[in-house]
């Protein structure tokens, strides 16, 4: 009798251990970490601070613009008509044949009893399809019936109405049953009441969808959400995201340093897991693996203290975007690559420290000995390529001849300087180095440290280099816009200045040379416009006020970007004496006073008046040296106490 024995096939398996090996492998980094995650806090924390700080920017920067459908809701297409439309159900019946449904928001504009405020009696439906986005309930319920209305809160508290009062408007009595507002724009005032109940329309809206029709065909007064919607090519979300990169690399340069000092303390044990049969690639996915558990991490917690903490600052964001947030209305296109460019920044960071420690011989790396100073074999030709191109991007940026600078070779010229500073930036470190045979022992011994080891200290520098790279670019941009005198961006008043205007009556425009038929305005209630603003002052606990007479002018050049055109104040005794200004310390041939030194360099300057020529008017005002001003408006300026 024969009998076959069936043995079991023998199992086949990789040379390197397969994936057993690199999940064991990967648990083993895990445990570098939790055991080494001191030595790692610094790139952890930059990691946590610019994944919170780009969380909590992404965030405000794109809540705080005014939203994109202000005013249409969900509609692609608006068309607005001023004061009560004959045959609007017609115009609408049309609309509706053409493209579906239409909402109607029917707008009559009152004035609050005693103010100049004004508010709007509206006609909306609570529940459209288009009009939802524009309507929100705070508290109570949307009126149903024509005797019932619901207000917006600032219009509740100049009338002191709370829900279950009664309105009266134009001899109708409504009931207040709800508070509601406009989620997309909060400053709208307006009191709510069902469809059909503004006798009196201000203007008339329409709601609706025209896919692939031009506004115009429409009609003249119709506009689409495209139209309404910004332009900037530069979108707050594009910001963010080149911030996101920028700071990723800069993090990424500075990791590079900590991870080969953790690759070298852990040399031993690394060299221990090579003597058990881990191979090159085991190695080198331990230290890879570190750093991107180091990322996640980071990344995580990052992520997290930046939500804690938008959810604190949106009320603030609310406020002055003056639209509602929701919590969790964030951009998620911009934080979620964000936080995976922290982990590939910080993955990549420790692939240079990973492929080092990989090529030590295994008796090394056991004995626990330093490992000697890397070589660094790198071409200096493309750092050199890459500052040409940046030079000439940069050179192409200002050839358009105008004032401003052509933003995509800017851009482009600012992108390629980076790489030409990382790339360059071990080379300086050689070239320092020879400058260092002529200075003291101290700064030579620390310039040829850094020399030797410049593939771990080139990093740092490039880090550096770039940091202080974008600060300068900052700078100087700041001080070339702000550096400009006759388009300077700044406030004109102090913290505790408060400006009071009154115009005069009867209209602006006075006679004058070369604007015949025109009648002068009657002299302002200066004893009334003195009272009120004295009123006013002393509720504000002002100090002092100042009366300012001033006029539209513009000061012109030939050169291209350089005019101004603004309000003039009129250099009254009262103005000199509060800037404490002497009148026989100023050039009887001045034209202008100013605290901008650079108009008085500028050459080839005219000064004209509003209407464009001609020169101020006289016998208006008592002004100095017999000159006076065009369109003249008053204004009072108080100064407040401090703290107010």
């Amino acid at each position: 009798m024969t009998r076959a024995v069936l043995e079991r096939p023998v199992e086949s398996r990789p040379a390197n251990g397969g994936a057993p090996a690199r999940r064991a492998v990967m648990r083993w980094a895990w445990r570098l970490f939790r055991r080494e995650w001191r030595q790692q806090l610094l790139v952890l924390a930059l990691i946590i601070v610019a994944v919170a700080a780009l969380f909590v920017a992404a965030a405000v920067a794109t809540n705080n613009p005014t939203p994109a459908n202000v005013g249409f809701g969900s509609a692609k297409d608006l068309a607005t008509f001023e004061g009560p439309v004959p045959h609007l159900a017609a115009r609408v019946a049309a609309l509706e044949r053409r493209f579906g449904h239409v909402e109607v928001i029917e707008n009559e504009t009152l004035t609050i009893p005693g103010t100049t405020e004004t508010y709007q009696l509206r006609a909306e439906g609570s529940h459209g399809p288009f009009s939802g986005p524009l309507l929100s309930l705070v508290s109570g319920r949307y009126p149903s019936a024509a005797s019932e209305v619901a207000l917006t809160k600032s219009v509740a508290s100049a009338f002191n109405l709370g829900i279950g009062s009664n309105w009266t408007e134009a001899g109708v009595t409504r009931k207040v049953v709800g508070i509601v507002e406009d989620p997309l724009d909060t400053l709208d005032e307006f009191a709510l009441v069902v469809p059909g109940q503004v006798r009196s329309p201000s203007d008339v809206e329409l709601l609706f969808d025209a896919p692939g029709v031009s506004p115009a065909s429409i009609g003249p007064n119709v506009e689409d959400l495209s139209q309404a919607s910004s332009n900037n090519a530069i979108n707050p979300e594009t910001i963010i995201a080149m911030i996101a990169v920028l700071g990723m690399v800069l993090i990424a340069l500075v990791s590079v340093g900590g991870f080969t000092v953790l690759a070298q303390r852990r040399l031993r044990s690394l060299g221990l897991l090579a003597a058990n049969g881990a191979t090159t690639k085991h190695v080198r996915l331990v230290v890879r693996t570190n750093g991107a558990i180091v990322g996640v991490v980071g990344a995580v917690i990052g992520a997290v203290i930046g939500l804690v903490v938008w959810l604190i600052y949106r009320p603030t964001v609310e406020g002055t975007g003056h639209h509602v947030i929701g919590p969790f209305q964030l951009p998620w296109i911009v934080i979620g690559p964000a936080m995976g460019l922290a982990v590939l920044a910080t993955y990549l960071a420790a692939g240079r420290p990973a492929r080092t420690v990989a090529t030590v011989p295994v008796h090394e790396a056991l004995s626990g000995r330093p490992m000697p100073p890397k070589k660094l074999r790198r071409s200096v030709v493309p750092g050199l390529v890459s500052f040409v191109i940046a030079f000439v991007f940069l050179s192409f940026s200002s050839v358009s001849g105008g004032a401003k600078p052509n933003t995509p070779f800017l851009l482009l010229g600012l992108i390629a300087l980076i790489p030409a500073v990382i790339l360059l930036a071990p080379f300086c470190l050689a070239l320092a180095a020879r400058i260092g045979r002529f200075l003291p022992i101290g700064p030579r011994l620390a310039l040829r440290d850094l020399y030797r080891y410049r593939a771990r200290s080139g990093s740092a520098m490039a880090a550096i280099s770039v940091a202080v790279l974008v600060a300068v670019v900052t700078a100087a941009a700041a001080s070339l816009r702000y550096g400009q005198y006759l388009d300077y961006a700044g406030p004109n008043l102090a913290s505790n200045e408060i400006v009071v205007y009154a115009p005069l009556p009867g209209g602006t425009i006075v006679s004058g040379p070369g604007i015949p038929n025109h009648p002068t305005p009657k002299p302002p209630p200066m004893a009334l416009l003195d009272a009120k603003v004295h009123e006013i002052a002393t509720a504000l606990g002002a100090n002092s006020t100042l009366e300012l007479l001033q006029t539209n002018a513009s000061l012109q050049r030939a050169a291209s970007g350089r005019s101004w055109s603004g309000q003039i104040y009129v250099e009254t005794p009262q103005l000199l004496r509060a800037f404490g200004i002497k009148a026989s310390a100023i050039d009887p041939d001045a034209d202008v006073l100013t605290w901008r030194p650079g108009i008085a360099g500028l050459s080839r300057m005219q000064l004209t008046w509003g209407d464009g020529g001609g020169g101020p008017p006289s016998n208006q005002y008592p002004c100095p040296r017999s000159s006076c001003i065009w369109n003249p408006t008053i204004q009072y300026v108080g100064s407040l106490p401090s703290g107010t």
